[in-house]
């Protein structure tokens, strides 16, 4: 078995160390004397006064947008700023600390991921998919410097593009309506750094729409849409909890022979443990876990009886493939539009859109059948072909 794979994902702790270099840097930072914003301290707490959005952008400032926000004590933007870089290297961090760019930043304050936190029952930023993390991320960033004046309209709302693809509205009281359907208000603004602008809200903006059950992406986009479940009040779809049986119990009972003689096969052959770890561990995976249909079609295709007769070693690389760290529950598999990229523990990756199509390496369309199925240390997504991490 190559020595370079690894189950055990170990997220938390490599965020808490990484939070805790954050928090030095912010230690450092808070030595400095106050910072004087028009003349006045920072105050996020303060109303925005929408009678003075026709004033001038404001010129930059000496400190970026990183600089400005953990001097200023925004805590939880930060952290997750620093959760995504260092699950999914996104360099987030450096390019608001030294970046050149100018970006209009939407700054959630403290309280108000704390009360995002409260409608998902999570106690932090990493209890939550560094991917959707990342997409949260990207809808409160607009490209350029915008100022009050070019964010707030004089009457008709206006409507603001975002690095993620998306857009929300603004309306002449200087609300933000977002894709969920939440009013969010700007409460400071035109906060001016080295590298654009920040204005300061009061909720965390998510960029998942409501669902219908209706559209043109049929049974399988249905499937999925019901799968993310109903929007709440903080607009993000639960998260199944965990079920009484184990991944392994549940692919026994319900019959996943062929996904099941693969993992014995790899265990005899290279000692890799892994129907042990889907049957008594308590380390949370998401699993994608082809049909029999779908193994019986990978046979046929190679001209091979059965599993056995492929070689161990890439029967394991396989099976990797379909496997996540961490319980990824269809609401942050299947994306609200843009294609989702999904990290497996092999190291590889595939694409999802917004049908629960997933496109792997090898260009093939894979089809998300049934989703959601919890288990006491995962959760399954079945998939009607056997995903292949060979070009």
């Amino acid at each position: 078995m190559k020595k370079n794979k690894t189950m055990n994902p170990g997220r938390k702790l490599a965020f808490k160390a990484l939070l805790l270099s954050a928090l030095a840097f912010i230690a450092v930072s808070c030595e400095k004397d106050d910072m004087q914003l028009n003349g006045e301290t920072a105050n996020v707490e303060s109303s925005f006064d929408v009678t003075e959005n026709n004033s001038q952008a404001p010129a930059p400032g000496t400190q970026s947008i990183a600089e400005i926000a953990i001097g200023e004590g925004f805590d939880e933007l930060v952290g997750a700023l620093a959760y995504v870089d260092e699950n999914l290297n996104a360099g987030l961090v450096d390019l608001f600390l030294n970046g050149t760019d100018q970006f209009t930043v939407f700054a959630p304050t403290n309280e108000a991921f704390e009360g995002l936190y409260a409608a998902l029952e999570v106690n932090e930023i990493s209890d939550l998919p560094a991917e959707l993390v990342l997409d949260v991320l990207f809808y409160h960033v607009a490209e350029g410097r915008r100022a009050a004046n070019s964010v707030v309209p004089p009457r008709r709302p206006r409507t603001i593009s975002t690095l993620l693809g998306e857009s929300f509205s603004v309306t002449s009281g200087a609300e933000i309506i977002d894709i969920a359907g939440q009013t969010v208000n700007i409460t400071a603004a035109d906060i001016s750094a080295s590298n654009g602008i920040i204005h300061v809200i009061d909720a965390v903006l998510l960029p998942l729409a409501p669902e219908n059950g209706s559209g043109e992406n049929g049974s399988v986009g249905q499937q999925m849409n019901s799968a993310r479940g109903s929007i709440a009040n903080a607009g993000v779809p639960a998260v199944p909890a965990p079920g009484g049986e184990s991944i392994a119990e549940i692919a026994i009972g319900a019959g996943f022979d062929e996904l099941v003689s693969a993992l014995a096969y790899v265990d005899e052959e290279l000692d890799a443990g892994l129907v042990e770890l889907f049957l008594n561990g308590t380390d949370q995976y998401t699993v994608f876990a082809p049909t029999n249909e779908a193994f019986e079609g990978l046979y046929e295709s190679l001209g091979v009886d059965g599993i056995t007769d492929l070689p161990a070693d890439l029967v394991l690389d396989v099976l990797f493939y379909h496997v996540v760290a961490g319980r990824r529950a269809a609401n942050s598999v299947v994306p609200p539009r843009n294609p989702r990229s999904i990290t497996t523990i092999l190291g590889e990756t595939f694409s999802v859109n917004s049908s629960g199509v997933i496109t792997d390496i090898a260009g093939q369309e894979v089809n998300i059948i049934a989703a959601d199925i919890t288990a006491s240390n995962g959760i399954i997504h079945v998939i009607d072909t056997v995903l292949l991490p060979l070009e």
